[in-house]
C-alpha cells in the first residue's frame, strides 16, 4: 500500500471569485473544497438565503506536491496561504472538522486571529460531541471555540456550557 501523497492547501483567491475558482478547479480534474455556510441577506425589500464562503478569498486543494503549480491554471487564484515561511496544509482530520462545522444549521462566526487563553475542553453533547476546543464567554453567553490550526484563525458558535467538560 503506498502512502497518499496528495495533502490540503489553502489557496487564496480574487475577491469574490471562490466558487468561480472552486467549479474551474473541478473542470480541471484538481480535487478541491469550498466551504459554504448559509446566511440571512436583508435588503429593505426582501430577505433571502444565500451560499457564501465560510472564509473569504480562501478554497482548499488536494493535490501532490509537484502538481502543486497547477493549480494556477484554473485563474482566479492569488497564491497560496503561506504562516511564516510554510505553505498551509491541513490533514483530512481538519477538512472533516471544518466540513462538519459546515453542516452545522446555527449561526456561525470566523473571525481571524490567533486563539485566546482559556479552558480548554471537550465537547460531550450535540452536534460538535468529540470536538476539543477553548471557551470564552462573551456577554453572558458561552460560546465553543474551535481551533482550525492549518488556517491560523478560530471559529466560534453558541453552545449549553452544560454539552462541555473541561480538559485540566
Amino acid at each position: 500500500m503506498t502512502p497518499d501523497l496528495n495533502k490540503w492547501y489553502v489557496l487564496i483567491t480574487r475577491p469574490r471569485a471562490e466558487k468561480q475558482v472552486s467549479r474551474r478547479l473541478t473542470e480541471t480534474g484538481f480535487e478541491n473544497y469550498l466551504p459554504l455556510r448559509r446566511h440571512l441577506r436583508i435588503w429593505n425589500d426582501r430577505k433571502k438565503w444565500v451560499e457564501e464562503p465560510l472564509f473569504s478569498s480562501y478554497i482548499f486543494v488536494k493535490t501532490e506536491d509537484r502538481l502543486r503549480s497547477r493549480v494556477f491554471e484554473a485563474g482566479g487564484l492569488v497564491k497560496y496561504l503561506s504562516i511564516g515561511s510554510q505553505i498551509a496544509t491541513l490533514s483530512e482530520e481538519e477538512i472533516e472538522r471544518v466540513k462538519r462545522l459546515c453542516s452545522y444549521e446555527g449561526e456561525i462566526e470566523v473571525r481571524e486571529g490567533e486563539l485566546t487563553a482559556g479552558d480548554l475542553i471537550v465537547v460531550t453533547q450535540g452536534h460538535f460531541a468529540g470536538l476539543h476546543g477553548s471557551i470564552l464567554k462573551i456577554e453572558g453567553q458561552n460560546k465553543l471555540k474551535l481551533a482550525l490550526n492549518g488556517l491560523g484563525c478560530f471559529a466560534s458558535v453558541e453552545i449549553d456550557g452544560e454539552w462541555v467538560r473541561k480538559i485540566n
